[in-house]
């Protein structure tokens, strides 16, 4: 027998909203879950790996110990091949605690996805898990930063292209200048003659390896704000020059050379027939509308994946430890989904200690008010709740085929049922009648 339109339809439906959105919504007791996968903010870790240390420990994965019986016993005397070492970066500073409130936000496109699939499914979901799987979805949430009412004059900067936000209006004109210098310049590659002169020396950072020239040269300075903006725009200029070492090497400095012959201009994206500029003027220029570019403010709502790649370190911590703590118990997530679902018409109600979500308004209806099968229907799940269908069908049918037409007739009044509230059908396919007043 052919698949109806109407069904097929609505498969198809389905198919496209489970494209839309990614989120499993079977869902697994608590003790079968896996642990909590990608921790969106370890990449800003400023100061957990002793925490991390620790962790490996308790959980067996301890690494190596050194065998102290085949190791010469060190000098306090460093040897020259230690003195010729360059000296290790000093450490950053820890990041200082801000008054600020961190709370967590569904972000809109996924959230509408996920009720058009729950409309779908006519099912009941738990709305902790829910939570649960936008707060661990890298694209799934807004991070809501709001000044503490004990601190009316702490304000943030907010980038207006990107939302991104700082602690500081310097902090933010960096950001603008690094992150969208591009979107009103466009780079462009050129080939030159290599510096003339000799050179005894050339700088290097030390983090990326790159070649900044011999600091007496005129493009130095350009250069080392260059790579400071783009790469390493989290520290600041003073904290990112201790990272500069003078080498002497002579491979080096001929390198430096060719590499110099490469040399990078600006053309306006709006004009393209204007004159291409060095970094100095396109920045100058690119200065001079900086100011309506950003906002100051006392609360910024911030994309997730514009969150995870903050150059304050000062934010990023507080964002990072209300999430370490909403990975586990997504709270400020669950009660904003609470507040979503019942702007959208979708009803919470309790069943146990757990509340659950559903797009249908429960409506209980007593057994003796309806026709013998439904009847039939609602007695069983009341006195046996948490039953299936298969089940449901092998007590009330035990003759049928549960493949056969005959029993898909049998179960048509349990359709009917679940449309109109009257039965409740979970997110595992477990059925109960509704009890109690809706929440």
């Amino acid at each position: 027998m052919g698949v109806p339109m109407e069904d097929k339809t609505q498969e198809q439906e389905e198919r496209n909203d489970a494209k839309d959105i990614i989120l499993d919504l079977n869902f697994v007791p608590q003790w079968a879950r896996k642990p909590p996968g990608e921790n969106h903010y370890s990449t800003k870790s400023y100061s957990d790996s002793g925490r991390r240390d620790r962790r490996d420990r308790r959980d067996g994965s301890r690494p190596p110990q050194r065998d102290s019986r085949n190791e010469r016993p060190r000098s306090s005397r460093p040897d020259r091949d230690d003195r010729s070492r360059p000296a290790r970066p000093p450490r950053e500073p820890a990041a200082r605690e801000i008054p600020v409130s961190v709370s967590f936000l569904p972000e809109q496109k996924r959230l509408a996805s996920l009720v058009r699939q729950m409309h779908h499914s006519r099912r009941a979901y738990p709305l902790m898990d829910l939570a649960n799987l936008f707060i661990h979805d890298a694209e799934g949430y807004l991070v809501k930063i709001e000044a503490n009412k004990d601190a009316p004059d702490f304000t943030m900067f907010q980038c207006k292209r990107c939302k991104a936000v700082a602690c500081s209006k310097e902090m933010i004109v960096q950001h603008l200048v690094s992150k969208h210098l591009s979107d009103v310049y466009e780079k462009e590659e050129i080939e030159t003659d290599p510096p003339a002169g000799q050179f005894v020396c050339v700088a290097r950072c030390r983090k990326s390896g790159i070649l900044l020239g011999p600091p007496n040269h005129h493009s130095y300075t350009d250069k080392l704000n260059e790579l400071h903006q783009t790469r390493f725009a989290h520290l600041s200029l003073e904290e990112y020059k201790r990272n500069v070492e003078t080498v002497r090497d002579e491979e080096l400095i001929e390198q430096w050379k060719q590499e110099s012959r490469a040399k990078t201009v600006y053309k306006l994206r709006s004009d393209p027939e204007a004159e291409p500029v060095d970094l100095h003027k396109a920045e100058a220029d690119f200065m001079q509308d900086i100011a309506a570019m950003y906002e100051e403010t006392h609360r910024a709502v911030i994309p997730s994946k514009i969150a995870q790649g903050l150059e304050d370190r000062d934010i990023t911590h507080a964002i990072r430890w209300v999430w370490a703590k909403e990975s586990h118990f997504p709270l400020s997530m669950s009660f904003a989904m609470r507040a979503a679902f019942r702007h959208m018409h979708l009803y919470l109600f309790k069943a146990g200690k757990i509340n659950f979500v559903t797009h249908i308004k429960p409506h209980p209806v007593k057994p003796e008010d309806t026709i013998d099968s439904i009847a039939e229907v609602l007695v069983f799940l009341k006195e046996n709740p948490g039953s299936t269908r298969p089940h449901l069908l092998e007590v009330l049918h035990p003759s049928l085929d549960p493949k056969s037409k005959e029993a898909k007739d049998a179960l048509q009044p349990l359709g009917w049922l679940i449309e109109r509230g009257h039965i409740i059908e979970f997110f595992n396919g477990s059925l109960s009648v509704p009890l109690g007043r809706r929440r």
